[in-house]
């Protein structure tokens, strides 16, 4: 049984009692968990708390019950929660955006000036093909003086939204580094997002013209052999 525990309550030396009699007291509430207990062999006083074993185990509550859900319920989206960063990261992921978008800066001026000369000795392609009627283009055939010229003006017309996509994304970066205003990193992303969107358009327009040509050239070897077998 062990030997017999001594208490102070109220500033009065209690005891002894047994270890199940103090523990029922604990546990009734009779006895505050802060008093002193003590027995022999002990070294010093110490709170019913700080002793293993006096206080009584807490319930554990039950476990949850998992919600009944219909089979024929829609599945709900899973919220995710993303801690928010600290100042000092925000400030961090902050100045990284920006020095990145500060060296973009001059390549992207760079590829808009190039695409400004691209478009402009385009069009005196289609110009001088369109007057000249000496030189190398006088052996064309008639139909390649109109079609060249045409196609030329065509090519730099496809030349001319993502210069001015990528003029302008260099142009918003300029007014962000001055400002370093939420809705001016908006509109530099925007222009961004502009230019790539339509080089996207562009490629996929170019791979189905190329499917075109492929399956016409496809057809007419085909044509063209089975005439030789005939």
């Amino acid at each position: 049984m062990g030997e017999p525990w001594n208490y102070v309550q109220n500033g009065k030396p209690q005891g002894p009692v047994a270890e199940e009699e103090l523990k029922r007291l604990i546990a009734a509430g009779q006895m505050q968990r802060e008093c002193l207990v003590w027995r022999p062999g002990m070294p010093d006083w110490l709170k019913a708390s700080q002793v293993p074993g006096l206080l009584p185990v807490p319930d554990l509550p039950p476990p949850p019950v998992p919600e009944q859900r219909s089979p024929f319920e829609p599945p709900q989206a899973v919220v995710l929660s993303i801690p928010e960063p600290s100042s000092l990261q925000a400030q961090a992921a902050v100045a990284g955006a920006l020095e990145a978008l500060r060296a973009t800066k001059p390549w992207a001026r760079f590829m808009g000036v190039l695409g400004i000369l691209g478009v402009s000795v385009t069009v005196l392609g289609a110009i001088l093909m369109a007057t000249l009627s000496r030189g190398p283009f006088k052996g064309l055939p008639a139909p390649l003086r109109v079609v060249l010229p045409l196609a030329y003006l065509l090519l730099g017309a496809f030349q001319i939204p993502p210069v001015v996509y990528l003029n302008r994304y260099a142009s918003r970066i300029g007014v962000l580094l001055e400002s370093h205003a939420p809705e001016d990193l908006a509109r530099a992303l925007d222009a961004q997002k502009a230019f790539w969107k339509y080089l996207g358009i562009f490629a996929l327009v170019m791979l189905c013209l190329y499917a075109l040509l492929f399956l016409f050239g496809a057809t007419m070897a085909a044509l063209a052999h089975g005439g030789r077998r005939f």
